[in-house]
Formats: C-alpha cells, structure tokens, sequence
C-alpha cells in the first residue's frame, strides 16, 4: 500500500508540473539540403528542459519557409534553427539549383508550394510531317519551391542536365496538374494517360487534331500553327467559333526575369479551336509571332472568352489596368 500510494503521488506531481510547449517538428521525412514549405512542419508537445527548439504558432510555418536543411531530418524530429540555412543560389552541397518552367493551364487555382502534382509532357500534335505524340504523365513530385511560374529544384548533377533541358525536349514547359487531397496519383495518371492516348488517336485519325476542316482552311502562301492555349480565365470554357481575348499569363514581380503583370495580347476568333489547342493560318511574320509565342512567355497563353459585341479596345484597358493593379499590391 506505501508503494502504491508513493506511486500515485509522483503521478499526480507531474501531471501538476507537465508545463509542455507546442513545437516546430518535422511532418515527414526531409531530405538533406530540401528548402522547406508550410506543409513540411508541424507542432508537437514537448517538455522545454534544456534541448534547443522552436516554439510554435501559427506564422511559424510561414516564416520558415524557403529556409533549406543542412541534413536528414526524420518524420517527428524537431527542427532547430541550427540546421536551417539559406539556400545557396549556385551548388548547394553535391546539389544544383534548376527552374522549370511549367504549365498551369489544367489548374484554375494554380500551383502553390506543398503540392503533390503530376508533371505532363503537353505532347505533340500529328501533321503532315510528324505522328507526334499525346499528352503523358512523365512525373510525379512535390513542389517545395516555386520561382515565378517556375519550379525551383535542387538536384544531383545528374538529374540537373535532365531538368534544365527538360522544356527543350519536350518542345514546351510540361504542363503540372495538382493530385487532389487523398487522391491515388498512380490511378490518375493511368486515366488521364488513356484519355489522351485516345484523343491522340482520333486526332491522327482525323488528319489533325483540329478536325478534317483545318487542312482545308489553309491557303497559298500561309503557315499553320498549332500553339497550346489556357482556358481558366472562362469559367464556362471555350469553344470553337467564340470571340476570346489571348492573354499573358504574366510572372510574379519576385521572378528573376523582374516579373510583368497578366495582359491582353490581342483579340483572336476561334475558328479553328479543340481540346485546348488553337490553330492558326498566318502569314511569315505573324506566324514567327504565334509559334514562338509560349516560349517568349514562359507558359501558354490563356484564353478569355468575351460576348462578340464587346467593345474590345476598352475591355483590354480595364484588364491590363486591374492585373496590373493587382500584381503591384501582391508584391
């Protein structure tokens, strides 16, 4: 009964001094030199004693991201402000910094960092010269810095020729598509990756992948271009025959080219439109104009669809006015 009893003391005397504080600690395992984002952290209970640590609110996560670790750090490991370091702009340890550029446009809410997104080479459609090629998921990662429109990776040399020349090969920025919370990735590769193998398919079969009519809207001395096109500004979509406005998507002003704000471009009629494809018949100059478009841009074009009785002149000025607006107050 005296053991019992002193037992039951030193209990209830601890409970009555467990003055625990919440925490920074790893929500999963970090790999060494990963630049961290908010869905990296999160808070634990812990005794303060003597070991060094972080207390945690809500503006912690925050404040600590894009600080890159400077070793390993497992699932439920606390973070400490020693191993936290700037990212190194060149090599970081046996790592190099590449942006990649991407592709929103199957995103309406856009990519942020923390997302778990599959990486998509936009493919190639078939003409007279070429099979070309249909949309496939090639990667699955999660996006733990952005820059720009830009993913900003640290990677092996190795893999950084692979990911510096990765638009390059593709002949485009892959396109990134956020997997929806709880969603099975592999699952929804495999579907889409079937889609588009099947619209690829019918576009081949059809002679292009705008429809039997494309071809026969070209003449003498015309070029054709196919350029891939964004259509989330229009809730509703897009569809062929619509009067749309051909918009930049613009870079945040933090970007390292200096950033520019989202604008009109210029009107365009989609007379020629599918599957978010756009094609135009252009004579030289203009067609040196819409076949360099995306790379000059950085990323596709969008879409907006307007009403055909839009005074066109005064809606691109109030546009160009409220994104630029908008852009400035964001920074």
């Amino acid at each position: 009964m005296l053991v019992a009893g002193s037992v039951l003391g030193f209990s209830l005397t601890a409970a009555a001094f467990d003055e625990r504080v919440a925490v920074v600690v790893a929500a999963r395992d970090l790999a060494e030199s990963h630049v961290l984002a908010p869905g990296d952290l999160a808070p634990s209970l812990m005794l303060p004693g003597e070991v060094p640590h972080l207390a945690w609110d809500e503006p912690t996560a925050e404040a600590l991201a894009g600080f890159a670790l400077t070793h390993t750090v497992p699932a439920g490991s606390l973070i400490t402000p020693a191993m936290l370091t700037e990212p190194a702009v060149g090599p970081f340890g046996d790592r190099l910094e590449v942006h990649v550029p991407i592709d929103t446009s199957l995103a309406p809410a856009g990519v942020v960092e923390g997302d778990l997104v599959l990486l998509i080479d936009p493919g190639a459609p078939p003409n007279t010269h070429s099979a070309g090629r249909p949309r496939r998921v090639i990667d699955l990662l999660r996006v733990e810095s952005m820059a720009g429109t830009a993913l900003r990776l640290l990677a092996p040399p190795a893999d950084w020729v692979r990911w510096q020349t990765l638009a390059a090969r593709l002949g485009g920025p892959p396109l990134a598509l956020p997997v929806p919370l709880g969603g099975d990735p592999a699952a929804l590769a495999a579907d889409l990756n079937e889609v588009w193998a099947d619209q690829h398919r019918q576009a081949a079969a059809d002679g292009s992948p705008l429809g039997p009519r494309w071809a026969a809207a070209g003449r003498p001395g015309l070029l054709e271009a196919i350029i891939a096109v964004g259509a989330s500004l229009s809730p509703s979509g897009v569809t062929q025959g619509d009067l749309a406005l051909l918009v930049d998507p613009g870079v945040p002003l933090d970007a390292a080219s200096g950033g520019r704000p989202r604008a009109v471009l210029r009107p365009v009629r989609l007379d020629h439109y599918r599957d978010g494809l756009l094609g135009i018949w252009a004579e030289p100059a203009d067609w040196v104009w819409w076949q360099t478009l995306a790379q000059r841009l950085g990323t596709a074009p969008m879409l907006l669809r307007v009403h055909p009785d839009t005074d066109i002149s005064q809606v691109t000025a109030d546009l160009n006015e409220a994104w630029r607006g908008e852009w400035e107050q964001r920074q």
